[in-house]
């Protein structure tokens, strides 16, 4: 069963574009549907290139990450839950979200996480749909069923190199699901 902070890993044989060779943090699962943020998909852009928008002008040249194709005007911190602001949403021991003016602020005065990632967009699904397709319930195929990881942590992610992030969570969860089944 998953459940918040746990990975979501395309499969080797995943039919659509937009998530083949993703991990992605899964920041919510319950009655209403799922919500999760791709990790590695970094995009040619920087923080810096959004802060018009946001009124603020300060230097802030992280890497902004395509989390999902809604919401893509939607910013997200995500980040280790020893950092926080009022709008901060704790997703498991490991990992928290927090999307607001002030985290930008925040970063501007020098005061932000140990380990975050910036992202536009998320991914979502109806009820139900997320565990449908993890099954390869019809219409969904098992063999283009999501994978999954449990139990990693924000260090875990970010000491994995970027272009390697997708094929190290694969190894890892193959290596869980059958320590599971001894």
């Amino acid at each position: 069963m998953i459940e918040p902070g746990d990975l979501l890993i395309a499969p080797p044989t995943m039919p659509d574009p937009r998530f083949a060779g993703t991990v992605l943090l899964l920041s919510s699962h319950n009655r209403s549907g799922s919500v999760a943020f791709a990790l590695n998909r970094e995009t040619d852009y920087v923080v810096n290139d959004i802060l018009d928008e946001v009124g603020l002008e300060a230097n802030l040249p992280f890497p902004l990450y395509s989390g999902g194709p809604v919401k893509t005007s939607g910013v997200w911190l995500l980040h280790d839950p020893d950092w926080y602001t009022e709008n901060t949403m704790m997703v498991s021991d490991a990992w928290s979200i927090t999307s607001s003016l002030s985290m930008f602020h925040h970063f501007a005065d020098g005061d932000m996480p140990r380990q975050f990632r910036f992202v536009h967009g998320m991914s979502s699904w109806g009820p139900q749909q997320l565990d449908m397709e993890m099954k390869g319930d019809f219409p969904w195929a098992s063999e283009s069923s999501w994978l999954s990881l449990k139990g990693c942590d924000t260090e875990w992610v970010y000491d994995q190199p970027l272009e390697a992030l997708w094929e190290t969570a694969t190894e890892q969860s193959g290596r869980q699901a059958v320590s599971e089944w001894l």
